[in-house]
């Protein structure tokens, strides 16, 4: 097994998990997160299993910076229907946003993606460990 010696850690060969590759995104001492006149604009880590019978996850954060983003976990297999929790909220035709109720509160529009995202993006900035 050859060992590989990075300035910021070091890493054998064969025991690189995508937990790991996230930490190696998320590095900044090392220039890979880099932040200032150039910064990084989005990270990708994919599995791509020897066995082709199981499908390949792709890890996207989609946002900057990697040490604060959440990466989200993408499977593309053939024949997939899409699930009713990646649409984005729709209403009646009287949508209740644009009629001028007397509300206590207003409606949560955001998807439900976006709202897992920032209760994880919480846990990142109270320094909670995230799995």
């Amino acid at each position: 097994m050859q060992t590989y010696l990075m300035d910021f850690k070091i890493i054998s060969l064969g025991n690189i998990t995508f937990e790991t590759m996230m930490e190696i995104l998320r590095d900044k001492p090392s220039g890979i997160n880099m932040e200032g006149e150039f910064l990084t604009t989005a990270s990708m880590v994919s599995v791509l299993p020897q066995d082709s019978n199981l499908p390949c996850i792709h890890f996207f954060t989609g946002t900057p910076d990697p040490e604060r983003s959440v990466f989200k976990p993408f499977i593309f297999v053939p024949h997939i229907s899409q699930l009713l929790d990646t649409s984005s909220p729709t209403f009646e035709l009287e949508n209740p946003v644009k009629k001028k109720l007397h509300l206590k509160s207003k409606p949560d529009r955001r998807h439900p993606l976006y709202q897992n995202h920032q209760q994880a993006l919480e846990v990142i900035n109270n320094n909670e460990v995230l799995l």
